[in-house]
């Protein structure tokens, strides 16, 4: 996903929390007013590199694409973008602790830790979250307690 599309997407997502707060009319004043973020992910921790997220997307392809789908949409596995299931509403630390030892469904617990890291590199990627210089571990992932 380029940059301009994330900013799109963030700046969406914004705007729709703020019309199921204060309505149309009420969204619309504060859009005016500038009071919606102009880049969601400004405020998103970076846990992981780039370079972990491209690998994590060739492993996400290759052993999660599957069941949850290409662009993460769910088929016969929920999705893993857009604030639904599991991954919108558990921690990021105890999304990587189901994940190594629930995925993928036909052999659970088969991926390298390095292998969970960076698929898990590639889902915060797709749900926001930027790129950093500092590399996602598994000890680090403890310490997350953001949802995806």
């Amino acid at each position: 996903m380029t940059e301009e599309r994330r900013r799109a997407f963030s700046n969406a997502r914004a705007v729709l929390k703020i019309v199921s707060s204060f309505g149309v009319v009420g969204a619309l004043a504060l859009v005016a007013l500038g009071a919606v973020p102009s880049h969601a992910s400004a405020s998103r921790t970076a846990y992981y590199t780039a370079t972990q997220a491209s690998a994590g997307a060739k492993a996400y392809a290759a052993d999660c694409a599957s069941c949850h789908g290409v662009h993460l949409e769910g088929v016969s596995a929920p999705a893993l973008v857009g604030g639904g299931g599991m991954a919108a509403s558990e921690s990021v630390a105890d999304l990587y602790g189901f994940i190594t030892e629930q995925m993928p469904a036909g052999n659970p617990g088969s991926l390298s830790s390095a292998t969970y890291t960076s698929i898990l590199a590639f889902l915060l990627e797709k749900n926001g979250h930027p790129a950093g210089a500092v590399p996602l571990t598994p000890a680090r992932i403890k310490t997350i307690s953001e949802s995806l």
